[in-house]
């Protein structure tokens, strides 16, 4: 009898117990749920920024600078590879001022890696457009900046 009573004791506390750290954890866990939607938010609104960035560098032609905007290994992708190419890539599009918008419909990630998703536009002086489709960019923080890392576009 004393052996079945003990029994239920343990049995118990072991529930009391489960149910408390359960309970704990939920908190810990919706804290950080909270936390992260106010972090995505701070990196949408920095990842904003960059485009624009992006954009009056198109606009003023400066092919350096929108090389800088990529990391050194960084490809778009299928067939640019490194900071060089997307540079003289870009000294194509802008010998043909060609220049483009862009809005961001979905962004995921952390404080070190996001991953873009968006549409947008490129434009010839005239106004007529040259493509508009999709894309999907991966920034990567470098020495406390982002960067492309990986850029693709996927043309209507």
């Amino acid at each position: 009898m004393k052996n079945s009573k003990l029994k239920k004791i343990q049995f118990l506390t072991f529930l009391i117990v489960s149910i408390f750290i359960t309970s704990c954890n939920e908190k810990i866990g919706n804290k950080a749920l909270e936390s992260n939607q106010t972090d995505i938010s701070t990196l949408e609104k920095e990842i904003e920024l960059r485009l624009r960035e992006y954009e009056r560098h198109l606009l003023n032609g400066d092919s350096i600078a929108l090389g800088n905007m990529y990391t050194e290994d960084a490809e778009i992708i299928p067939s640019r590879v490194g900071r060089e190419d997307i540079i003289s890539a870009f000294g194509n599009l802008i010998r043909d001022s060609i220049s483009g918008s862009f809005n961001t419909t979905k962004i995921w990630g952390n404080d070190q890696l996001i991953v873009e998703d968006g549409t947008g536009t490129w434009n010839y002086p005239n106004g007529e457009v040259y493509s508009s489709g999709r894309y999907l960019l991966i920034w990567k923080k470098d020495d406390g900046e982002w960067k492309i890392l990986r850029d693709t576009w996927f043309a209507d």
